[in-house]
């Protein structure tokens, strides 16, 4: 990695930590806001509270490196698991960033305050495009396979079992993202992996086109 690239990948990585840390941490503060109206804790049942605390630790991680690499000189490439975490992250965010645009944005007739206003802007939109940016346009690591674009699929198969869990079996928590409309949950799932190994190839092909 080049000074230029060490440089910007730690600004967007700090950005990310830093702006994700404090919008999660509004939700003890100040409570829901827009479409996530749960508060303190209860914030987590939110796919875009996970994948952003996920991602915001990544970017933490990769922030670090990255100061170290700078203060020693060198242009080191990432570390294979640091580089395969922040894949991940930034595909579960992506996944985030893509579902609120085309999904729910569309189903809540295009409310962009309750989908973008406040901390939701940074949640949503800014910190999910920083993520991708980073780690496709601007961190490189030793040459991946296109193969791992499985493991984009991990969080929203980790995130999907709990949901179908929490809604379909023990009924505890309410169908928020309205994924088992019509009782096809088994359709909304399979789309949503089908989204999550999209944007894992994406990010893939878009690093080797950098």
């Amino acid at each position: 990695m080049t000074n230029t690239q060490l440089w910007l990948s730690l600004l967007l990585n700090a950005f990310v930590a830093l702006a994700v840390l404090g919008g999660c941490g509004a939700f003890f503060l100040r409570g829901g806001q827009g479409n996530m109206q749960q508060s303190r804790w209860k914030a987590l049942v939110y796919f875009t509270v996970d994948s952003n605390l996920l991602c915001a630790l990544s970017c933490l991680a990769a922030a670090v490196w990255e100061a170290l690499a700078l203060i020693r000189g060198d242009g080191a490439l990432l570390p294979r698991w640091l580089d395969l975490c922040k894949l991940a992250a930034a595909t579960a965010v992506g996944v985030t960033f893509f579902t609120v645009l085309f999904y729910l944005l569309p189903v809540t007739h295009f409310d962009f305050r309750l989908m973008y206003a406040g901390r939701n802007f940074f949640l949503h939109a800014l910190c999910p495009l920083a993520a991708m940016a980073a780690w496709a346009l601007t961190e490189r690591g030793e040459p991946l396979a296109f193969g791992w674009a499985l493991l984009g699929l991990v969080p929203t198969l980790l995130y999907g079992a709990v949901y179908v869990w929490m809604v379909l079996v023990k009924k505890q928590w309410e169908d928020f993202y309205r994924f088992n409309a019509g009782g096809k949950w088994y359709v909304s799932l399979a789309a949503m992996l089908a989204l999550s190994f999209g944007i894992a190839a994406a990010l893939l092909a878009l690093r080797g086109l950098a």
